[in-house]
């Protein structure tokens, strides 16, 4: 993680609170109140549109911190014309937040968040304070758990052998290694759409190599360039 990244993260997040966002907020930038993994017709169709935020000229009157807004456009065009930056390709969701994409830009979250599956193994509430401690919002957190148990559930013994054996995050031909394969296959579905927010679809470098067609290139409210 270079170190002017993680500058940027933590200043995304300390100005990017849920509790800043100015109404119209758009209807999945909200806890995740139910499990998406126990009802099989989700995820639900998506559409090919855009997140973006715009800062407002309100401030907090409790921290003085200026609030902004999150809206759904149809292109990268009409968010501009409206003076919204893309803060991630597709709509909006409960990962959507300035503080959310803080914490996605400062950190490899793939090695942080699966620790914090292993302290669930242990204790529910040890795996929320360790999704607390990376930084995530409380609404973020809710997809992360039903993501981190339902991965648990249909990966366990094949992410156990992965661990084990201290696999890289790619194999040699660049294909995911069978843990992450099977995340992506099981548990992504559901997270891409209730999150809505990912490092790829928000132009942010990752340790784990994905094809480029699965990468958006820039993000606009952040400056970020993708890398690869």
């Amino acid at each position: 993680m270079r170190s002017g990244q993680s500058s940027a993260g933590g200043l995304v997040r300390a100005h990017g609170s849920p509790d800043l966002l100015e109404e119209p907020i758009p209807t999945l930038v909200d806890y995740v109140k139910t499990n998406p993994y126990d009802d099989p017709s989700n995820p639900p169709p998506s559409s090919d549109v855009y997140c973006a935020m715009q800062w407002s000229n309100a401030t907090d009157p409790d921290t003085g911190l200026r609030r902004y807004k999150l809206g759904n456009f149809n292109s990268e065009d009409e968010a501009g014309a409206a003076n919204y930056s893309i803060t991630h390709k597709g709509h909006c969701g409960s990962c959507s937040t300035l503080q959310d994409l803080g914490v996605y830009i400062r950190q490899n979250l793939t090695d942080s968040t699966r620790n914090c599956g292993k302290e669930g193994v242990i204790s529910s509430k040890w795996q929320h304070e360790c999704l607390q401690k990376i930084g995530f919002s409380e609404q973020c957190i809710t997809i992360w758990s039903y993501n981190i148990l339902n991965t648990r559930d249909k990966c366990f013994w094949v992410c156990m052998w992965s661990d084990l054996r201290n696999e890289p995050f790619n194999k040699p031909d660049g294909s995911l290694n069978d843990c992450l394969q099977c995340d992506e296959d099981n548990s992504g579905p559901n997270f891409k759409y209730f999150s809505a927010r990912t490092r790829r679809n928000s132009g942010i470098p990752s340790s784990i190599k994905r094809p480029g067609s699965q990468r958006y290139t820039w993000n606009t409210a952040t400056g970020m360039a993708i890398s690869n």
